[in-house]
């Protein structure tokens, strides 16, 4: 049985951008999960890197929840890629776009891999401690490079169900987004959440446009009364449309008539998910600290701060009991 406690581990941009957000509700069903039940499963790092457990990591060390760490040994930052994206593509609930932007930094990260044990004599079967450190991937020539990365594309279209072609398109979709996330990060989880509207060819136009467009771009995305907007809809206000592929105009999709069904218990029921956080919190402080030896400041902060708790919890009280 792994020890439990806590670990001051490093957050890599790159490695999170891999990891699915949670909705609203999820996040608030993982922290009452987590106030109920401990976390159960080990925080996975690399070298004190998180390579999976973001959420549980926050909300642990927020909440004061023990948990355990694992470490795994990769051979390159490309290696902890492939070993995200596989371990996100099992997971459930992922998106279209999700997916195929993982299978396409998957494809990337193994190419690379691909090209350094190559170099040597190897392939991308060989085991690691076989071979000396390779240098650069560019030792090898362009027909090898192209060759290795048909092999690659072949392999994960048979293991994900799609043509080999398509991998390697999915390939260049995540390159035009991760171009994208360096001038507006905030517009690539509403693509990726499929509440952007856009298609492989868009995204790709949208990647060479100037940053300060693809920002201005983005204040139009997610503020909407809509649970979603279309590109075309975004560019309206825009008078230098990205070049487009010459050929017949695609017929328009037809416009979906019944919106979702509006929840209006989601946020009651996120703040009631909420709750058994702080209460296990006022709990666990009771029992771990000795107030006698608190100081008097901290004792009047954390006072004042229950008392405005309490005085709200009343007010939501009479606001229930009023509507009822």
């Amino acid at each position: 049985m792994m020890d439990k406690g806590y670990r001051e581990l490093c957050i890599d941009a790159e490695f999170k951008t891999l990891i699915r957000p949670l909705r609203r509700d999820e996040y608030a069903q993982l922290e009452a999960n987590l106030v109920l039940d401990g976390c159960r499963d080990p925080i996975i790092v690399w070298n004190d890197v998180l390579v999976d457990g973001h959420n549980r990591y926050e909300i642990c060390n927020r909440l004061h929840i023990p948990y355990a760490v694992q470490e795994i040994e990769f051979d390159s930052r490309e290696d902890a890629i492939v070993w995200i994206c596989n371990n996100q593509l099992g997971r459930r609930n992922i998106t279209e776009e999700t997916r195929k932007y993982l299978i396409g930094r998957q494809y990337e990260a193994e190419k690379i891999v691909g090209f350094r044990r190559n170099t040597d004599g190897h392939n991308q079967y060989t085991r690691a401690d076989d071979y000396d450190e390779i240098d650069e991937p560019s030792d090898m020539s362009g027909k090898e490079r192209r060759e290795s990365g048909r092999r690659t594309a072949n392999r994960l279209g048979t293991k994900y169900h799609v043509s080999s072609g398509a991998v390697q398109k999915y390939g260049k979709y995540s390159a035009a987004l991760d171009t994208i996330a360096d001038k507006a990060p905030e517009l690539v989880p509403q693509i990726l959440s499929g509440n952007y509207k856009i298609s492989h060819d868009n995204v790709v136009a949208l990647s060479m446009m100037e940053a300060e467009e693809v920002r201005k771009l983005s204040q139009k995305v997610g503020h909407g009364a809509a649970p979603f907007i279309r590109y075309s809809e975004s560019r309206k206000d825009f008078t230098d449309e990205p070049a487009q592929k010459p050929g017949p105009k695609p017929p328009e999709l037809p416009v979906i008539k019944t919106m979702p069904t509006f929840d209006p218990d989601a946020e009651v029921t996120g703040l009631t998910l909420t709750i058994p956080s702080w209460t296990s919190s006022i709990d666990r402080t009771k029992a771990a600290a000795d107030l006698r030896t608190v100081s008097p400041s901290a004792k009047r902060r954390l006072e004042d701060a229950l008392l405005s708790l309490q005085s709200k919890a009343q007010e939501m009280i009479r606001a229930i009991k009023e509507d009822s």
